[in-house]
């Protein structure tokens, strides 16, 4: 990694910090047509939000372009995972910015005690991990004040990191010929600060937003208040207006937000996720049908339907944890407020049930590689396809997916082996983990579903790079080809 101090970029705010944190070794050619990326969450950054643009970069480097990225501050962020930084390509430069907590943040800290009784906090109703915009518009009394103040806090330090992402960006970017600026989210602010970026530096802006911003279904029940809305209508509205383009990672989101700003219809476009290249681990089988996630357990996606079918199934055919398991990793040792592991004993399998922790991506992907039956539990948004159902579709497992018959993950499995299930169908999804353990017992081995190839990213990445020449002049795309 190659270092310089930060002030011979910006004067950020944090004594002793290092702006860039990574630069390739292989510099881009000189006449590459360059991008500017603003996101919260890249490599070594473990979120599996970063993952997208993780991949967009060597597809983009493939196609004669070089990228710089502004991205979050590192420091004391558990799980770096810096093996990450390898797949990135060459002419590819990482440059990192802190979070300024707002000054009522940093003073809650200290007044905590008094807020709490100022405001009656009150842990969350289980099973109300999550508000739609209608419930949201109901509510009233001391917990309005509450997820109110709390919506107010996120967008006041998002806010303060967009504005310094915005400035460092604009710095860099006057040392160059950059033909783009884009700014990819959630969190959403880095939208803010790639509209300030490009009005500053008269660079074309592009929004990728990989899941709805003030369109979305679902809030987490902390800061769903009607002042988290309206500040993200007025965030999103003026970012959209200013946007050379804007796209989104499904139908149904696109459709939604060309709904929202008709004005605007003509320059929101669909660029999916997809199916990376990355090596896989083999398929790794010990004789124990393994049901499998990996990810998060927040708001609605709710274990218990699966362990109510496999209760089911393992009644049925006597089985042993030796012989049937089903497993987590990632931040999934909670449900509404209550431990998986006691969900699952009051489901009756609680013996059948193992959950981990966080891990480093490729151990992940030997996680997953391990998979007979690879599980993606219900979630409410039907404008958002999970990013691990992309990573699902290139092992050799079958795939459990729950999910409304309407919703853009539906859509996008059409056609396709994955079982595809509505949440409320117990029995339905109880005779699919009964047929693929029979296809198991009988020696049946999945194969990958996504194998072949309508999933990958590499035609989503041509598509976007097709869509930023169009906005950015012919002359950029002459370039990159």
């Amino acid at each position: 990694m190659t270092s310089v101090s930060s002030s011979e970029h910006a004067p950020l705010p944090a004594a002793g910090y290092t702006a860039l944190y990574y630069e390739s070794p292989f510099p881009a050619t000189a006449d590459a047509p360059r991008v500017m990326l603003i996101m919260y969450n890249f490599p070594p950054d473990p979120s599996v939000g970063g993952l997208r643009w993780q991949e967009m970069a060597r597809h983009f480097a493939q196609q004669g372009w070089a990228l710089d990225i502004v991205t979050r501050d590192f420091r004391g962020v558990a799980g770096l995972d810096r093996a990450r930084l390898e797949r990135l390509p060459q002419g590819c430069r990482v440059f990192s910015v802190p979070s300024r907590e707002p000054i009522l943040g940093r003073a809650q800290h200290i007044m905590w005690p008094m807020l709490r009784r100022l405001l009656r906090e009150r842990r969350s109703t289980p099973g109300l991990d999550s508000l739609t915009p209608q419930q949201i518009s109901q509510q009233r009394g001391r917990g309005h004040a509450r997820r109110a103040y709390l919506a107010w806090v996120e967008f006041s330090r998002d806010g303060n990191w967009a504005r310094d992402a915005a400035r460092l960006a604009a710095i860099i970017m006057r040392a160059g010929n950059y033909t783009a600026v884009i700014s990819s989210g959630p969190p959403h602010m880095a939208h803010e600060a790639g509209r300030l970026a490009a009005q500053r530096t008269g660079v074309p802006h592009v929004l990728d937003m990989r899941d709805p911003w003030s369109q979305n279904q679902f809030l987490p029940e902390a800061i769903a208040s009607p002042l988290w809305i309206n500040l993200a209508r007025k965030f999103e509205s003026r970012a959209v207006a200013g946007a050379a383009l804007v796209t989104m990672n499904t139908e149904a989101a696109c459709k939604s937000l060309r709904r929202a700003y008709p004005e605007c219809a003509d320059k929101i476009e669909v660029v999916r996720n997809g199916c990376d290249d990355e090596p896989l681990p083999p398929p790794r089988r010990d004789g124990c049908f393994r049901i499998r996630f990996a990810g998060s357990i927040y708001m609605d996606r709710d274990p218990r339907i699966a362990f109510r079918a496999a209760h089911t199934v393992i009644t049925e055919f006597a089985l042993t944890p030796e012989q049937f398991q089903i497993e987590f990793t990632g931040a999934a040792n909670m449900y509404a407020g209550r431990p998986t592991t006691l969900l699952a004993e009051e489901e009756g399998i609680k013996d059948y049930v193992r959950v981990g922790g966080l891990l480093p991506r490729k151990q992940v992907m030997e996680y997953l590689a391990g998979a007979t039956m690879l599980l993606s539990l219900p979630q409410g948004s039907d404008f958002a396809v999970p990013a691990k159902i992309y990573e699902y579709l290139r092992f050799h497992a079958w795939m459990l997916v729950m999910c409304s018959p309407e919703s853009a993950t539906a859509q996008l499995l059409v056609g396709s082996e994955a079982d595809v299930m509505d949440p409320s169908d117990t029995d339905g999804i109880t005779r699919v983990i009964r047929e693929r353990y029979e296809q198991f017992a009988s020696g049946i081995q999945p194969e990958p579903i996504g194998r072949d190839g309508r999933f990958d990213r590499a035609t989503q990445a041509r598509k976007l790079i097709a869509l930023i020449g169009r906005c950015c002049g012919a002359n950029a795309v002459a370039s990159a080809n």
